[in-house]
């Protein structure tokens, strides 16, 4: 740090003989280009001070119109910013005390100042005071910075005696910084365990033990000075000396009251659809044997009365055992569509690979007679292998193409396009795909498509646009698809006309594991 350089000094001295002397040493020094302002009164020295600039004051206490500590007070608050040094005629140490407590940068005894010495002794008192300036604003600061956050801070010394609270802290605990100063942490910051309203232990020297930061246990609440508790959440950290040695520490805790509702909200909403899912697993299984089974026999006597009795029943009655059989099975297609609707989310299978094209030719391969008899055509574009659950995306990739195949216009073959688009990706240096954020599957037929005025419903439970004579089916396929696809993260939209056919998108999260769409290496 190079040394300050002294230009203007302002001398406060009645005795013309003394400030002579000074004016002289200044020069033997070799400061000619030092500025030496000699006023003989505290007024005259106030004056300049109010109107011009100095690096440094001399000042001797013993003035015409001011004496002693006095006028130490007055010259301090003309320029309070400015060092001051105090010129006294004798060795008096309680004058000087006094002199530094009420502003004075240091002192110098008028018989004991050697030409030397002089500049010296004043550039560091200079420099002390920049830096004492300098620590200030650094303090205030730091002062100012944690007076502002939104944590609540508290500071303590190395016997853990609250030191500092800022604002929030000061509101969390009821204490004001006066009147916590000095006390034991735990006198002010009270935390007790939630579940137990067992006092949590002093967490006072906590980090200067292991010098790393420590927390509060979960589920840890802070009694107000008034008795309101506040749910917190905190950590501490040890406070070093220059020399690295514990100087006390830091608290900084937080209000978590509006979390640990949410959390609670959360655990409440997961239990209830705990227990939903309980009861579904109870219908599924009400559904899949209790309801069936009555349905079973319903069919099975009627064909056995078909069979055995068709000659005896006229064509009025054959009519309604005709219905009656045929209403059976529409019941229990019913039941089935429910009960894989409800599979959906009773029992996941966990997320695996899954290659897209390898499930769709599975699908085509159950779904062969239906294409050879409508005379329809499939073409499948290169698809992804993600993670998903087979089951699922089997499922979804079922109920879409059987609905492609199913809706298309009399006489006309059904033509059915499929294809993937991966979402967001991100490019690396050559051009090559490195990441993507989603896949988007389109599946497009030329069938009969619909109003999108109903693009809603036609994904409900239970809803159809045409009836049941026309297209078979129960209303449940693509309420299905929509579930599945919810449960893997991602959704199905459709667009649509009238006699235009229908597109299905399909948008699925996460990242490819193989991606048949990135160009060769």
């Amino acid at each position: 740090m190079s040394e300050p350089r002294i230009k203007r000094v302002l001398l406060v001295e009645d005795d013309r003989g003394f400030a002579r002397l000074l004016r002289e040493m200044f020069k033997e020094q070799g400061s000619p280009d030092t500025e030496v302002t000699h006023v003989e009164s505290l007024g005259e020295a106030e004056s300049h001070l109010a109107g011009k600039a100095v690096d440094i004051v001399l000042l001797d206490p013993g003035l015409p119109d001011s004496q002693g500590i006095a006028s130490v007070i007055r010259a301090h608050a003309a320029a309070p910013r400015v060092p001051l040094v105090v010129l006294t005629g004798r060795n008096d140490e309680s004058l000087a005390l006094e002199a530094l407590q009420a502003g004075a940068q240091d002192y110098l005894v008028k018989g004991q100042i050697d030409t030397r010495g002089l500049l010296r002794f004043l550039r560091y008192a200079i420099e002390r005071n920049a830096m004492e300036e300098a620590l200030f604003a650094e303090r205030e600061r730091a002062e100012v910075t944690l007076k502002s956050i939104g944590d609540a801070v508290a500071c303590t010394d190395v016997s853990g005696n609250l030191t500092f609270l800022n604002l929030v802290a000061e509101r969390m605990t009821g204490w004001t910084m006066q009147e916590a100063e000095g006390r034991p942490m735990a006198d002010v910051i009270r935390i007790v365990d939630a579940t137990s309203r067992e006092t949590v232990p002093d967490r006072t020297g906590i980090s200067l033990d292991g010098g790393r930061p420590g927390h509060l246990p979960s589920n840890s609440i802070l009694i107000r000075r008034d008795g309101f508790e506040i749910p917190i959440e905190d950590s501490v950290a040890a406070i070093h000396d220059r020399d690295d040695g514990p100087a006390g520490e830091v608290i900084v805790f937080r209000d978590v009251s509006a979390a640990r509702t949410s959390q609670q909200q959360l655990r409440a909403v997961s239990d209830e659809l705990e227990r939903s899912n309980q009861e579904l697993e109870g219908f599924a299984t009400i559904a899949s044997h209790d309801l069936q089974e009555p349905l079973r026999k319903i069919q099975a006597f009627g064909d056995r009365l078909a069979e055995h009795s068709a000659g005896a029943l006229d064509e009025e009655a054959t009519d309604y055992l005709r219905r009656m059989t045929n209403a059976a099975g529409r019941m229990q297609s019913l039941i089935n569509d429910l009960l894989e609707y409800s599979q959906v989310i009773i029992r996941p299978e966990p997320p695996q690979p899954v290659d897209l094209g390898l499930v769709v030719a599975e699908v085509l391969s159950d779904l062969d007679e239906r294409i050879r008899v409508t005379k329809g055509q499939v073409h499948v574009g290169p698809l992804p292998t993600i993670l998903a659950s087979p089951l699922q995306v089997r499922q979804l990739f079922q109920n879409l193409i059987a609905n492609a195949l199913k809706f298309h216009a009399p006489g006309v073959a059904p033509e059915v396009h499929i294809e993937a688009t991966s979402r967001g990706e991100s490019r690396g240096s050559k051009g090559r795909r490195d990441r993507t954020s989603g896949w988007e599957i389109r599946v497009r037929d030329n069938g009969i498509g619909f109003d999108e005025k109903h693009g809603e419903k036609i994904f409900a439970p239970f809803q159809r646009l045409n009836g049941r004579q026309a297209y078979e089916g129960t209303g449940m396929g693509l309420a299905i698809c929509r579930r599945i696809a919810a449960f893997l993260g991602g959704t199905i939209t459709a667009t649509s006309r009238p006699g235009g056919g229908a597109t299905f998108v399909v948008l699925l999260p996460g990242t490819a594991i193989s991606d048949p769409l990135a160009p060769a290496a």
